[in-house]
Order: structure tokens, then C-alpha cells, then sequence
């Protein structure tokens, strides 16, 4: 194996890692796109692997911790999102579940539709269809969204 390919291919890799954290599949796929042999790829990524520069479960608990915190995704997305950044399913679901507690989807989709609605009620059908969608696309479960959506409307039913 060609030493200069490997050096110019690691580069590219610390290159690619120094603007923001990855996943392996993400470093395997810049790798492909720059046109490197397959063996120097795979050599690639077990160094990186080994000097602990990747990490796919770290990466994955480090990104729901930011999408939640700065997207208020919920878990669907979250686990999507994840499955397109090349993460393992057993990973996913491990993250999803140490980091969200499921049983607090419902508080956390009534608290995003409160600040989206600054405090106003929801005026008509049309704004519950439309929160309701909102809500599918930030990826909250079908149970979740009905729930919240009831408890955003269920004072201004009784007046």
C-alpha cells in the first residue's frame, strides 16, 4: 500500500472530523467521494477507531443531546436521522432510550407547542391540523401529538 495515498487519505479524514464530530459511515463515505482505494479506507478507519478519533456511539449521544436540545426533535426523527448516518439499529435504540425518557414525550411535545403557540389557545381545526403536523415532523409518535394537543386544548373545551 502506498504510504503517500495513506497520509493524503488521513488527512482527509482529520480534515473532515476537525469541523464537526461523525460518524464512521459519514468518514467512510467523504473517503469514497475523494476516490480512495477501499483498502486505504478501511485502513483509515481502524486507525481512527483505534486513536478513539471515532466513535459511533459517542457521536450518536453527543448529536440527540444537541437535536433535542436545540430542535426539540422527538424520537422518531431522532432515530431516522441516526439510521441515515449509517449508526447500527441496536445503537440507535440504546441512545434514544438512555438519553429520552419515553414516558416524557407527551410533556415534551405540549412544552414545544406552548412556546410555538406563545401562550395563546390553538383558535380553530385548521391550527390543529396544522400543530399536529408540526409535531409528525419533528418526529413525535401519533399517541404522543393526540395526547399533547389534548392537553393544550382540554382548559379552553370547558369555557
Amino acid at each position: 500500500m502506498n504510504e503517500a495515498v495513506l497520509k493524503r487519505a488521513l488527512d482527509t479524514a482529520y480534515r473532515y472530523l476537525a469541523r464537526t464530530p461523525r460518524s464512521c459511515t459519514e468518514v467512510e463515505n467523504q473517503l469514497r467521494a475523494k476516490t480512495f482505494p477501499e483498502p486505504v479506507i478501511h485502513q483509515v478507519i481502524q486507525q481512527l477507531l483505534d486513536y478513539r478519533y471515532l466513535d459511533d456511539r459517542a457521536f450518536a449521544q453527543q448529536w440527540v443531546r444537541a437535536r433535542v436540545a436545540q430542535h426539540r426533535w422527538g424520537p422518531l426523527r431522532l432515530r431516522m436521522e441516526l439510521k441515515r448516518k449509517g449508526i447500527a439499529e441496536d445503537r440507535i435504540e440504546a441512545v434514544v432510550r438512555e438519553l429520552l425518557d419515553e414516558r416524557d414525550e407527551v410533556g415534551r411535545a405540549s412544552d414545544l407547542m406552548r412556546r410555538r403557540l406563545g401562550g395563546r389557545r390553538l383558535s380553530g381545526p385548521q391550527e390543529y391540523r396544522r400543530s399536529y403536523a408540526y409535531l409528525l415532523r419533528r418526529g413525535y409518535s401519533l399517541d404522543a401529538i393526540e395526547s399533547a394537543l389534548r392537553i393544550l386544548t382540554k382548559p379552553f373545551e370547558d369555557s
